[in-house]
């Protein structure tokens, strides 16, 4: 069995090149709706995804409010933007993606990845 995929949904913004992130959701559907409503008012989004490490065996999809932790590179306060994060990974186990975000800063030397836990359905600024 597949874990679920979270779709982690950047938008670009000024200056050129920063790309907040503005939402995490479940279902390619709903990120190209974020996508398109981004176009729709002149802006550019972009969506990846992730599969959920530790789910429950037998999880196949994730309902809004359910929380997840989103390793970052960047980005420390996603409500404060713009700021620049890159998703990493994500995981359903706070505890998990700590130890993701350290064992990272050791490897590469970068003390910028941290886990943010955040609500399927989650949007910035609200």
């Amino acid at each position: 069995m597949h874990e679920p995929l979270v779709r982690v949904v950047y938008e670009r913004t000024s200056p050129p090149g920063v790309e907040p992130l503005i939402a995490v959701c479940a279902g390619e559907v709903e990120a190209e709706r974020i996508k398109e409503q981004s176009s729709a008012g002149g802006r550019y989004a972009s969506w990846e995804e992730h599969p959920l490490i530790g789910s429950a065996e037998g999880t196949t999809s994730l309902a809004d409010g359910e929380v997840i932790h989103v390793v970052l590179l960047g980005g420390d306060d996603v409500d404060g933007g713009p700021d620049d994060p890159i998703g990493i990974a994500v995981y359903a186990d706070r505890d998990a993606a700590e130890r993701r975000a350290a064992e990272e800063h050791l490897k590469t030397g970068s003390p910028g990845y941290h886990a943010v836990s955040l609500p399927i359905g989650w949007r910035a600024g609200g």
